[in-house]
């Protein structure tokens, strides 16, 4: 495994634990031109600190961190063309750097400016990285090539830490080439919060200690059938409260225009100058409100989906 003695010319590298945790304090504390300053160290601690239930289980012997940075998980067409300013809450990650791997930690905010892990976690060795570079200018984007082919973009958070990201990438992957360590033939792969080890896609419970992780077969009937119930079951109690209030309106109104069509009813009393509403006219009402019912759960379990198969343990 290559090391990574120099990253900023006026910085000597400089090793610490922190709490049981080996980080380079001449990287992790400094800006992208090796300035070392108190608000980053006490950010990076902050995050050293609400990872630390994980993070000395998960670092190999001699595994070092380098940097960390908030970031958004790679989105879908659907997730940008639907959530909006939610995906700020559904697919915030925390990105960790060190001399071995590319660690991903799903977290979730905690009121204005603080977050909480969620248990979610995903490795990387960047053996396995064939590109890695940070894109933009104003909005800094880390876009990854796996030797697998495939591909994906993470949005980081301040201009501040694109920057230095950039900088640290620069000694990972230099122009010149280098070796990174042995490959281990994947790409981003999901571990278990409780004893690290590697997860089976699509396989809900952990073949080393048990642990349970929510499933889609739930997620599917929770979906359809309890208003909001996607949200709810992943944990997003106030995207939940806006589908299900959502779904009530919905289902309500497929039930008053179907029980118009069927005659059981009488039609809503027209605006004077209109013809009343048929049967007929009222199945077409009830049609295209069911149709609209069925796309907004559509679209809540294609997004709930992808979290679930991040893995959500139970408890």
């Amino acid at each position: 495994m290559a090391t990574f003695p120099l990253i900023h010319p006026n910085q000597a590298p400089r090793t610490n634990s922190i709490g049981g945790i080996p980080v380079r304090e001449d990287v992790l504390f400094t800006d992208a031109k090796g300035n070392e300053k108190s608000a980053l160290r006490n950010t990076a601690e902050k995050a050293l600190d609400k990872l630390k239930v994980v993070l000395p289980k998960m670092l190999e012997p001699g595994e070092t961190v380098l940097y960390i940075a908030p970031a958004m998980a790679p989105l879908s067409i659907w997730e940008q063309l639907f959530l909006g300013w939610y995906t700020l809450h559904l697919k915030g990650v925390t990105l960790l750097l060190t001399d071995r791997r590319l660690l991903r930690f799903r977290r979730k905010a905690k009121g204005w400016r603080d977050w909480e892990w969620t248990r979610g976690v995903q490795a990387a060795r960047w053996g396995d990285i064939a590109e890695l570079k940070v894109k933009g200018w104003l909005t800094r984007t880390l876009a990854i090539k796996y030797r697998d082919g495939k591909k994906e973009n993470y949005q980081i958070s301040g201009f501040g830490p694109g920057k230095k990201m950039k900088t640290v990438i620069r000694a990972l992957f230099p122009a010149e080439g280098g070796t990174l360590g042995a490959a281990s033939g994947q790409d981003m792969v999901s571990l278990c919060p409780e004893c690290v080890k590697p997860l089976t896609p699509r396989v809900y419970q952990c073949s080393s200690c048990g642990t349970k992780f929510k499933n889609e077969m739930t997620l599917f009937w929770r979906n359809f059938f309890v208003p909001g119930g996607a949200y709810f079951y992943t944990g997003f109690t106030g995207l939940g409260i806006l589908q299900a209030i959502a779904d009530v309106g919905l289902v309500v109104e497929v039930v008053t225009w179907g029980l118009v069509a069927l005659r059981v009813t009488a039609p809503p009393a027209p605006p004077r100058g209109e013809a009343p509403k048929t049967s007929q006219y009222a199945a077409m009402i009830a049609g295209y409100v069911f149709a609209i019912f069925l796309l907004e759960n559509l679209i809540s379990w294609v997004h709930t989906r992808k979290l679930v198969r991040d893995f959500i343990p139970e408890h």
